[in-house]
This record gives C-alpha cells, structure tokens and sequence, in this order.
C-alpha cells in the first residue's frame, strides 16, 4: 500500500475511533448515591456552616479570658502663684498597669498598680529647701475582688452561653446529616426515575418489534390480495405509533439521565447503564410503632430540633438572668507608699505599713426592664416555634413511614396480580395472532389486543420497580439507607 492510501486509512481508523460512542458505565444505587454525596456541594456549605457555629465557642470561652491594662504618661506645668512657699512648675511622669481575671463564678480579681514621680518647682529657694520631698516617688498596688450575688452570679453568659453555642453546633452538625438525606432522597429518586425509562424504552422497543412483525404478515398477505388496504394502514399507523412510543420513551431517559448526571456533578452525555438492586418480597414490614421509634432514634431530625431546644432553653435562663437587679460585693486590698528616693518609694509598695483596705456593696438596676423582658418573650417564643418544630418533623416521620409501609403492603400483591394480567395479556395476544394468520380475525382486533399486552407487561414492570422503591423508602424514612446500601460517611457515620 503507498504511503497516500495508507494515509488516508490511518485517519479513516482515527476519526471512527473519535466518533465511537463512549461505552455505558454500569451504575448501581450505591454508586450513584456515594457518587452524589462525594461531588455535591451543599455538604461542603453544610461543613462551613458546622464550622461556623463550633466557632461561637470560642468567643464564649473568651469570656473568661484575662484582660491587661496600662498607660505611661508626663506632664510639666508652668502656673503662676500669689506666693513664693507655691509651687510654680509641677512635672509628673506616672506608670500604670493591671491585670483583671473573671472566673466562672461570677467573681472578678483584679490587680492594679501605679508608679509615678512628681517634682515641683518654686520662685523662692526657701520654699523648695523646706519641701520634703522633691521629687517625690509614689508607688500604689491595690487587689480587688468583685462578687455578683443576684445579676451574674456564676457567670450565666458564660456558662449558659457555652451551653447554647454547644447545643447550636450539634444542632448545625445535624442539619449536615439532614442535607445528606436529602441529597440520598435525591439521588435515589433519579435512580428509579431512570431506571423506570429503561423499562419504558424496553417496553416500547418489544412493542415495535411486535408491530413490524404484523407489518410485515399483512404486506405477504396484501401481495396476494388477501385483505383490504385500509387493515394495512392499521398494521402501518401501529408500527408509526410504537415508534413515536419509543422515540419519547428515549427522549424522557436521555432528560432524566442528564439530571442524574448532574445530580452527581458529571458531565452530560455519558451513558449511564443500571444495575437494579435485587427485589426482595421476603423481608418482614415492621408496624407502625416500632418503625416510627427506630426513626426517631435513628433520623437526624428530631435530633437537630432536639439540639436546639436546649440551646433555646439555654438562652430563655440567660435572659431571665439580666432579669434581674445587679447586686455586687466589692473588697478592696491596697498599700500606699511615698519616698524621695525611687527604689526605696518601689519596695515600700510591697510593705503593708501603709494600707488601704475597703468592703463595699454596689447596687444597679433598670426602670421598667424592657430590654431584659423583650429578650426573654424572644426566647420563649422560640423555645415555643421550636416545640411546634418538633411535633411537625414526628408528622413527617410518620408521614414517611405510612406511605413506605402501605406501598409495600400494596405492592407485594398488585405485583403478583400484574404479573399475572402480563401473562394473560401474552396468551391472549398470541392466541389472537394465531387466529389473525389464519384469517380467523381483523387487524383492529389484534391492535387492541397488542396495545392491552403492552400496557400490562408495562405495568409489571413498573410495579416490581415501584416496590423495589417502596423497600429503599422505607429505609429512608427509618433513617437506615446508607447502611443498607454500606455507605458510610466522612465521619464514620452511616445515618441517614
């Protein structure tokens, strides 16, 4: 072969290669459903949102973090007096620092001390020969305890703050598992949604099969003129309207299967071949009670509302706290010390020669508390929509739980009932082909017959796929799906 035509097969081989259909990758529910809750985004969202609330407690502990103080500062001033013993220039340099410690039981430390140098400058040299010192050094180191006996006492907004903000990540982390049941509804739904068009597109591919093979018997038997051409028609306007049956059929499983592909984030066009799940009518339907505690216990959204409400009752006894008239003991520990000489005016600090000493009690409150009221009736209204919440999402579950178990219950015999009418619906259909050949029969006849067996092998088809849903519904509702199907997520869980 010369080089041009080997050539031109080369590039013949590569362009059929290039245009060869991507060959069908073979799904299961499991894969779909882990393929969906690996490449969604709205776990990723629901993980921020985890993380967000987690990061409220730390802002809360930072309550009870100490808190530093300090100043350096001078000063010189020139004033004028009406005597030479005044002084007329005064310059102070002073230091100053503290350090304050809540604790968790309302109480309060502080420490603060002050070092400062003063000196003063007089007209007259009498007047600052009799000055005693000049300059002078201070220095002053005082303890400070302050305890809340109604308003504050034990910290509530620490402790019940933590409380709350604790309550709140649960509840978040929750409404993560929430998103992911969602997300497996939806991907579960998709799966039987497009494995309900393969049936159809089988169904509907059988019928035109069917139709042609009656094409075909009628144009051998109007070569000889053995009917008339309006029961030709019939057999053709058959065979026209399995075809345009079919071309919806491949139409609606081409819809469907680009939203599952995107369900999963992938890119449309891929062929997605379905693995079915075994059908299993052997396996026990719990009753109501017991489904509905095994949901409870296991489904994360009683779970979520649960989390919640102790974070609102969390909040309701913050807020009945500000409630309230703030009463405070305050003890004081001081010593005072002044000299002419800096170290000396420092170590005296640490002397309690000179003291100063103080127990107080310090009374604050509010005319009317209407801000203290106002988040209180906030709270309780939550704590009450929360409640509301709570008994709605036991109605969902049991809502859940009676259209899974009824749909079983129902199926398992509309199922064998189906499959029977389908192999009724064959006989007849076959006995009526067998009298059409032997001109025992009419085409109408044998069209009606064929458009009943192809509805009722439709029918059994689509009742077996639906009990098969029935079954994964169920565990759905009971909040076991991912563990029937052996999918566990990023935290080892395998709810929901």
């Amino acid at each position: 072969m010369n080089h041009p035509l080997r050539n031109l097969a080369l590039a013949v081989l590569a362009l059929l290669t290039a245009s060869a259909p991507l060959a069908a990758e073979e799904m299961t529910l499991s894969h779909v459903v882990q393929e969906v809750l690996q490449q969604h985004p709205s776990l990723n969202i629901s993980r921020t949102d985890t993380a967000i609330a987690a990061a409220d407690e730390q802002r809360i502990e930072g309550l009870l973090d100490a808190s530093l103080n300090g100043s350096i500062g001078g000063s010189d001033e020139k004033v004028p007096v009406s005597s030479d013993f005044q002084a007329a220039e005064n310059r102070n340099m002073q230091i100053n620092g503290g350090i304050s410690q809540p604790l968790s039981n309302g109480g309060t430390v502080g420490l603060q001390a002050s070092y400062s140098r003063s000196g003063q400058g007089f007209t007259s040299p009498l007047a600052s020969q009799l000055a005693r010192f000049n300059p002078a050094y201070r220095s002053q180191i005082d303890v400070t305890y302050r305890h809340a006996l109604l308003r504050g006492a034990d910290r509530p907004d620490y402790s019940l703050g933590l409380e709350s903000v604790q309550a709140k990540t649960a509840a978040a982390s929750l409404d993560e598992h929430i998103v992911t049941r969602t997300l497996t509804l939806s991907a579960m739904n998709a799966f039987f949604r497009l494995a309900s068009d393969d049936i159809n597109v089988t169904i509907a591919r059988q019928a035109v099969e069917r139709a042609r093979e009656v094409l075909r018997y009628q144009k051998s038997r109007q070569e000889f003129g053995l009917i008339e051409q309006a029961e030709a028609l019939q057999a053709e306007a058959l065979l026209a309207a399995r075809r345009t049956d079919l071309q919806r059929a491949r139409a609606a499983r081409q819809m469907d299967q680009n939203a599952l592909s995107r369900l999963m984030l992938g890119k449309l066009g891929q062929d997605i071949s379905l693995t079915l799940p075994p059908l299993s009518t052997s396996a026990s339907i719990p009753d109501m009670d017991e489904a509905e505690r095994l949901a409870v216990a296991q489904r994360p959204d009683i779970k979520a509302v649960d989390a919640r409400l102790n974070a609102a009752n969390a909040d309701l006894a913050a807020a009945q706290d500000i409630d309230s008239m703030q009463l405070d003991v305050v003890a004081q520990l001081g010593t005072r010390a002044l000299d002419g000489k800096p170290a000396t005016a420092a170590a005296s600090g640490f002397s309690a020669n000179d003291r100063f000493a103080s127990l107080s009690l310090e009374m604050q409150d509010s005319v009317g508390r209407n801000s203290a009221k106002a988040a209180i009736r906030k709270a309780e209204l939550t704590r009450q929509r929360l409640n509301d919440q709570r008994q709605q999402a036991l109605e969902l579950i049991r809502d859940d739980l009676s259209t899974a178990i009824t749909s079983i219950e129902t199926g398992i015999p509309n199922l064998r009932l189906s499959r029977l009418q389908a192999m009724a619906e064959q006989k007849k259909y076959n006995a009526e082909l067998k009298r059409y050949r032997e001109g025992r029969s009419n085409t109408a006849t044998l069209v009606q017959f064929e458009g009943e067996l192809r509805n009722a092998q439709l029918q059994a088809r689509l009742q077996q796929l639906s009990l098969q849903l029935a079954h994964y519904q169920l565990a759905w509702s009971q909040g076991g799906l991912l563990k029937k199907l052996g999918i566990k997520l990023q935290n080892g869980s395998e709810q929901p």
